[in-house]
């Protein structure tokens, strides 16, 4: 049975990550709210309701401060696109929930996303521009996984032959596109018909299928002779 130390600790510990937590939240909205250049440390802890001080307490600075809200929200889609779409074993099934996932994550935190593009040129084409070094560590590593999807996908035929690292990229390049557009736009139709129709466009121009006058039949030998580095992961 835990000791009345050890039990007091334990309590003081969640109740450290409870605050943490509410800064962090108080944060991405006065970010929203502000911009990051605008946003001060004083604005946040009077969001937050609490002191100043306190605030340096568990981040060094604004700049501190913004690289772990960035975490948070990377951390909370990893453990999404874990539990969501790395779990499906279908390879098809799990772009599309890989999409859905991407779009509705977007939607839930587009005020920040539109702060986090402006902070960094470039940003909408290359993420890793403005990550933090370690969230852009944990996306080369998304990145990775994506490229394994693509690469079963390839090796069972639900996918047409080609280099698995292009299909993430290019997969990637799309719904960072839409992302940057919609960041500055309201959307006009609901988030629904946005997935779907991003499902339809996109896996449905990558699914396999037999050139012209092929029969699938004949196209499986095909298949059987490509060369394996077409289909490994980093190449290209």
């Amino acid at each position: 049975m835990p000791d009345r130390e050890s039990v007091e600790a334990s309590r003081k510990e969640r109740e450290r990550e409870r605050h943490r937590l509410e800064i962090l939240k108080a944060a991405e909205r006065v970010f929203i709210r502000k911009g990051y250049h605008a946003a001060t440390m004083e604005e946040i802890a009077q969001e937050a309701e609490f002191a100043v001080g306190t605030l340096y307490n568990f981040f060094k600075s604004k700049d501190d401060l913004y690289a772990r809200v960035i975490d948070g929200i990377a951390q909370n889609f990893t453990k999404q696109f874990e539990a969501n779409v790395l779990s499906t074993d279908d390879p098809e099934q799990a772009i599309a929930t890989l999409i859905e996932l991407r779009l509705t994550h977007f939607e839930d935190h587009r005020g920040f996303f539109r702060v986090f593009l402006e902070m960094a040129p470039g940003s909408h084409v290359d993420p890793t521009r403005a990550f933090p070094e370690d969230c852009a560590a944990l996306y080369e590593r998304y990145v990775g996984a994506v490229t394994e999807i693509f690469k079963r996908g390839i090796s069972q035929h639900v996918f047409d032959e080609t280099d698995p690292m292009y299909l993430a990229l290019c997969l990637e390049g799309v719904i960072n596109a839409f992302v940057a557009y919609w960041s500055k736009r309201e959307p006009t139709e609901s988030l629904s018909v946005r997935v779907e129709k991003m499902k339809r466009e996109f896996i449905g121009r990558i699914r396999w299928k037999p050139r012209a006058g092929e029969s699938e039949e004949a196209a499986q030998p095909r298949l059987k002779d490509i060369d394996p580095k077409v289909i490994a992961p980093g190449t290209g």
